[in-house]
């Protein structure tokens, strides 16, 4: 049940990515480079939830964060549908991010309870509907586009985006009181912790890794669509499938992944799906107008995302003190998202001004590829070293306890 709520909780987030062409350039006649910063501006909300967070860290708050979060969040999509303008949408679209944030953490938390001495697996198992709500919100928004009429297709995206969050609230309440009760129950009994790493890997090459991931992430939600739409003429629905596509393979992929991260290694992984993923990339540049290339090319960086998601998490449980790793490595993904998103829309009115071309959205994508195959190097040559030193180092105190 609680992965039905983060699936149903995640779909808002992308519900609007793929049509911001109808929501801001159509309605409102906003420049793309003004629509896309929808896409990326409820991260900025971040930076609030953490506070609110830390004041409702107790255990028995979570579901309370949940619903009142949710409600929140309903009323804040179902605002937006409202005729105010492009400046006060991005405005509720940043407080937006904060219900947002409060809500995965608490959904989170409480998948963490009730994993009972198997956290790690429960997180991780998590993801898979989080990444699915991601790539199924794409898509439907897409069809409730396609499906309504051009004045009405914001009342009934943001519509539907609001009672989805209010689905979250009402669910909650009774299977949360009874994972927060257990887990009371439970916390009486000594537990055997879970296993911990005993790797020492440096922190940041993990960080870096994410953020590349996160800031070409914000060019598949974010500058990709308006692409489709205004120079390449792809329909809504052609938009919400081929942005939804990398996303649902992302989503079903990364169990998989994660078994081949322990057959072979998480740095051998990484650095395979690095590779492939920076290729796909630039070959977006090179088969935007032909629809089947492209499709092929958008299920390649879906796996091969997959992949660098698992053994990115991987790597970061690694480097020490789990909860603090993987708190950076949430900031991280969130910064690079952030910063892919702004980077893009300055290289794209650098280059093309208010009306960018093919080759100018072209030129954008081989630089995020350009980036990320540079930061899929330098980190994995990072981490080699860093395992190499250590092993060594493991080797010189062993031939110093037998002398």
């Amino acid at each position: 049940m609680l992965f039905i709520l983060i699936l149903l909780s995640a779909m808002p987030d992308t519900m609007a990515a793929p049509v911001v062409k109808e929501l801001f350039i159509d309605r409102y006649g906003a420049t793309p480079s003004a629509a896309q910063i929808f896409n990326g501006i409820n991260l900025l909300g971040a930076l609030v939830a953490i506070p609110l967070l830390w004041l409702g860290r107790a255990k028995e708050r979570s579901v309370q964060f949940v619903v009142w979060g949710s409600v929140a969040d309903a009323l804040l999509l179902a605002a937006m549908a409202c005729p105010m303008g492009l400046g006060w949408t991005l405005m509720i679209r940043a407080l937006e991010g904060v219900t947002d944030v409060i809500v995965f953490a608490a959904l989170f938390e409480l998948v963490r309870q009730s994993a009972r001495g198997h956290v790690a697996t429960g997180l991780g198992l998590a993801s898979t509907p989080l990444l699915l709500g991601l790539g199924l919100g794409a898509m439907l928004g897409g069809f409730v586009v396609r499906q309504t009429d051009g004045s009405l297709a914001s009342v009934w995206l943001f519509g539907a985006s609001a009672v989805l969050s209010l689905l979250v609230a009402v669910l909650v309440p009774r299977i949360g009181r009874t994972i927060v009760g257990e887990a009371s129950l439970e916390s009486k009994v000594e537990l055997k912790p879970a296993a911990t790493s005993t790797s020492n890997d440096p922190l940041w090459p993990s960080l870096a890794m994410t953020f590349s991931d996160r800031a070409s992430g914000g060019l598949i939600t974010g500058t990709l669509p308006i692409a489709l739409a205004q120079v390449l003429n792809y329909s809504a629905m052609e938009r919400g499938v081929l942005v939804g596509l990398p996303l649902l393979l992302m989503a079903l992929g990364t169990g998989p992944a994660g078994w081949l991260c322990d057959r072979i290694g998480s740095l051998r992984v990484r650095i395979a799906a690095g590779i492939a993923y920076a290729a796909a990339f630039a070959l977006l540049a090179v088969v935007g107008n032909q629809a089947f290339p492209l499709g092929c090319v958008m299920i390649v960086i879906g796996l091969s995302a997959s992949a660098l998601f698992s053994s990115s998490i991987a790597l970061v449980t690694g480097c020490g003190s789990t909860t603090m790793a993987l708190g950076a490595f949430r900031g991280a993904g969130d910064l690079g998202f952030l910063s892919g998103t702004l980077l893009s829309l300055v290289l794209l009115s650098t280059l093309g001004g208010s009306d960018p071309t093919y080759s100018d959205y072209a030129s954008v994508l081989l630089v995020f590829a350009g980036f990320h195959l540079v930061t899929t190097i330098i980190t994995g040559i990072a981490l080699h070293i860093a395992r190499r030193k250590a092993q060594l180092a493991g080797c010189v105190g062993v031939s110093s306890v037998i002398r």
